[in-house]
C-alpha cells in the first residue's frame, strides 16, 4: 500500500491497531495463510488469504466467506 500524503506516517497510521478484530486467527495451511473470523463452536469464516502461490486463489475452500472448520 501506497500513502501520498504530506501528513507523517505517525499521524495517519495512529489508531489503527484498535480496528483489528480480536477474533480473528492467522491458520497457516501449506504455504498459505488464511485469516479465519472465529464464529465459535470450532466454526469460522475465512476473511483473507495470504499466499504467493496462484492456486491457492483459485480454491473455493480459501474464498472469503467460505465456512471453515479448525
Amino acid at each position: 500500500m501506497i500513502l501520498y500524503t504530506p501528513m507523517q506516517l505517525e499521524l495517519v497510521l495512529d489508531g489503527m491497531d484498535q480496528y483489528q478484530a480480536s477474533n480473528q486467527r492467522e491458520i497457516s495451511m501449506g504455504s498459505s495463510t488464511l485469516i479465519v473470523e472465529d464464529n465459535g463452536f470450532g466454526r469460522g469464516q475465512v476473511v483473507r488469504l495470504i499466499s504467493t502461490e496462484p492456486q491457492d486463489y483459485l480454491n473455493p475452500n480459501y474464498a472469503p466467506g467460505a465456512e471453515f472448520k479448525f
